[in-house]
């Protein structure tokens, strides 16, 4: 062998012992002796002149790097996983006589990861979802619930109203003179049913994606079907009542009676009271305020909550103006359908098909139907 081949594998060994050292993560405390060790065997390779002495040198090199490398591996902390290093523990410790010694069990794990979502995580963790989903509310309280419901197959509907002013010749009769005539008029009235409708398109994408979307869209449908169906009835009926306004009261619950009291003058039964949510809250603080309760007044409050005059019910809306009351006989209100509330799903609108949208519809056929407009009263208070 050359002087240049030994020398060769003496760089070689030198490399890997440099190279073992800077892997070790547990070799902080060598440090010293590891420089210490590559500095001695370096001036001894600039002493050596012959090819005995590098034969010789390898092989005193070779012993220490041999131990070197020994004390490194041993030396060497590992990073384990949790479940690695736990499992190892436990081989090792008897779990029973551990808890009689003080009644509970201490692992010591240096060794294991410390991982964080920051560092340890690319992406998102675990979602929980919402089996609910936060849409606004719709209205409490519906029209048509306060109303009978009848049928017009054809959308025209013909109601005969009694004439107003008729005199009425019923009287004692002398003797020997003429009964008097009573004459009675009717009057046609057509109510001419229309359609309340609206849609909402959407993609066949987004069922696949958010499956609550075929029991959501309905409701969000029927909620604003019904806030357009709610003004429409209040505003055709109280703009066409003629009930007496007139009240003399000094209080809004005062003002209230008196409008019944106008009402059942006129031979009607009220049927419900509807007020703004605000003048709800103003006359259940009223109430309290003025003692109004059973066996001290006109006003009753229920355990629920229920205002009511004289058993006729104060409904609180969002319908109804602030400061005013809604007052009628629903003998004489009535809802009329040619077909009921429904909503339909169509890929059969413009390019639906061939983009993959649907079109959801909901849409009724109906009109609400005044009878006698005077069997309605809409009042200030």
């Amino acid at each position: 062998m050359t002087q240049e081949q030994i020398a060769a594998e003496v760089k070689s060994i030198g490399d890997n012992l440099t190279q073992v050292l800077a892997n070790s993560a547990a070799a902080k405390s060598d440090a010293v002796e590891a420089k210490s060790v590559v500095a001695e065997l370096k001036n001894k390779l600039d002493s050596v002149v012959t090819p005995a002495d590098l034969a010789e040198f390898k092989a005193a090199m070779q012993t220490q790097f041999d131990a070197l490398t020994t004390k490194v591996k041993e030396g060497k902390s590992e990073a384990k996983h949790l479940d690695t290093a736990l499992a190892e523990k436990l081989q090792n410790i008897n779990v029973a006589e551990e808890m009689k010694k003080g009644g509970r069990l201490t692992i010591d794990l240096p060794e294991v990861k410390t991982m964080t979502l920051s560092a340890n995580l690319s992406g998102d963790p675990v979602a929980t979802y919402n089996q609910r989903q936060a849409i606004f509310p719709a209205q409490a309280v519906n029209f048509r619930d306060y109303v009978p419901t009848l049928q017009s197959p054809t959308g025209l509907y013909i109601t005969y109203r009694e004439a107003t002013g008729n005199a009425n010749n019923f009287a004692a009769q002398l003797e020997g003179s003429l009964i008097q005539e009573n004459n009675y008029s009717l009057t046609e009235v057509k109510t001419v049913n229309s359609i309340i409708s609206g849609f909402s398109k959407f993609s066949a994408q987004m069922v696949a994606n958010l499956p609550f979307m075929s029991q959501t869209l309905p409701r969000l449908l029927a909620r604003d079907f019904f806030k357009v169906e709610n003004a429409s009835f209040f505003s055709t009926v109280s703009g066409a009542a003629t009930g007496s306004t007139s009240t003399s009261a000094g209080t809004s619950v005062g003002k209230i009676i008196n409008l019944i009291s106008n009402l059942k003058s006129g031979d009607y039964n009220p049927s419900v009271v509807f007020v703004s949510n605000v003048q709800w809250s103003t006359l259940l603080v009223e109430s309290f305020t003025n003692g109004y309760y059973m066996g001290a007044g006109s006003l009753l409050i229920n355990q629920g909550g229920q205002l009511s005059i004289a058993g006729i019910p104060i409904v609180g809306c969002n319908w109804v103006p602030n400061n005013r009351a809604f007052i009628f006989d629903n003998n004489y209100v009535e809802r009329v359908e040619v077909n009921g509330l429904s909503i339909e799903l169509s890929y059969e609108d413009q390019n639906n098909f061939v983009t993959n949208m649907v079109t959801a519809r909901i849409k009724c056929y109906e009109a609400v139907n005044l009878m006698l407009p005077n069997a309605v009263v809409y009042g200030t208070i």
